[in-house]
């Protein structure tokens, strides 16, 4: 059960990755030049839906050691999730703009915390896995 509530939780921090940039927190409105945080918007969109096909996946599996490397590929989306606005894409340089006031802040919490609720899953797919393993139920 607490498999299936941490890979709802991560399909939506995938949800809000994916199209909070071009919805909820947009960022700049493209014109003639396209401003980097456009293609900000673009990668999110990318991960997030990657995110959302492994929380998807995270529902349908069962097998504990598979769910394990699922969460640890989550892991790895919400690293990206934080650093595409921050370092490997960036956004507008003007501190005054809207993609640095809000968009940027938005997707360094979604990314965090679905850093912290993929790695609550890895640690609880990985404990589910051990016990089953060595033939222990573990609370």
């Amino acid at each position: 059960m607490k498999n299936k509530v941490l890979a709802i939780i991560t399909i939506i921090f995938g949800l809000l990755a994916a199209i909070g940039p071009k919805t909820i927190f947009p960022v700049c409105k493209a014109g003639e030049m396209k401003m980097r945080c456009f293609y900000t918007a673009r990668w999110e969109l990318v991960v997030g839906v990657a995110a959302v096909i492994t929380g998807i996946l995270l529902l349908i599996i069962s097998k504990e050691i598979i769910r394990a490397v699922l969460s640890g590929v989550q892991i790895i989306l919400g690293v990206f999730i934080v650093l595409i606005p921050t370092a490997i894409v960036g956004v507008c340089g003007s501190p005054m703009m809207h993609c640095v006031t809000v968009t940027r802040p938005a997707l360094i919490v979604i990314g965090t915390l679905h850093i912290l609720v993929s790695s609550t899953a890895l640690i609880v797919s990985l404990r589910e896995s051990s016990g089953k393993r060595i033939g222990l139920k573990v609370a």
